[in-house]
């Protein structure tokens, strides 16, 4: 499926571990950014595509996520972690996660093989983020690095560009296969630091974030979507030894 649907939208919070870790001095070389000045900071999970793939040991499917961070006014995201742990059904595991690594400004799309390897092919920046209708390029606006092929932990960090300091962006497109069909259930948790530019002389003002308690149990969402067994007409990936 191809049509988007939205898995959850939540509030991004102080982490009271982080401040207490930190103390009254702030996170990091900064000062901490004021409880008034983090409120509007949130997170948006979508559902991108989830497409039936015919794999070598049986059905399976890739899925892409898409990731909306929205900084309060006034601030801009350093930095996020996307924590994804599978958690039904049992015994399943990621076969591959992507990206692993690709640079800000990059233009990708996502292949699969027959054993639900993730292929990622190069364009340049200019192909842009889409063909007619139809979604074919990902262009990330920042660093990003995953890992938890094989496993039931996919991980992602968003770094921003250190020279040009304007953050993560606004979307990033996270994408996994898996060796099921039918329900899927994972949990996923965000950590994310949001940085207010100080004024001339002064230091910039950082918090460390999470999800708020409200979407679940403590800074873990539940995340449930279902894998269909007829492929869509139009398709968000590539698929490669045909």
């Amino acid at each position: 499926m191809t049509d988007e649907a939205t898995l959850f939208e939540a509030p991004l919070v102080p982490d009271p571990d982080a401040d207490e870790e930190l103390g009254p001095g702030g996170p990091g070389d900064g000062e901490r950014l004021a409880d008034e000045d983090v409120k509007g900071s949130r997170i948006l999970l979508v559902r991108r595509a989830i497409e039936p793939v015919d794999l070598n040991s049986g059905a399976g499917a890739a899925a892409a996520l898409a990731c909306t961070f929205h900084a309060a006014p006034g601030a801009r995201f350093s930095f996020a972690r996307v924590q994804v742990d599978l958690s039904s059904p049992a015994g399943a595991v990621f076969l591959d996660i992507a990206p692993k690594e690709v640079r800000a400004n990059e233009a990708v799309q996502f292949t699969v093989a027959r054993e639900g390897k993730i292929g990622i092919s190069y364009a340049g920046a200019e192909a842009g983020a889409s063909t007619g209708q139809e979604r074919t390029f990902t262009v990330y606006p920042c660093l990003v690095r995953g890992s938890g092929a094989t496993s039931t932990r996919a991980l992602w960090d968003l770094r921003e560009n250190q020279h040009s300091a304007d953050g993560i962006g606004h979307e990033q497109v996270l994408v996994l296969t898996l060796g099921v069909v039918g329900a899927v259930e994972a949990d996923i948790l965000i950590n994310a630091r949001l940085i207010r530019p100080g004024l001339p002389g002064r230091l910039d003002a950082i918090r460390d974030m999470i999800l708020g308690p409200a979407v679940g149990s403590g800074p873990r969402a539940k995340l449930r979507f279902e894998i269909p067994e007829a492929a869509p007409k139009k398709r968000f990936f590539g698929l490669l030894g045909t």
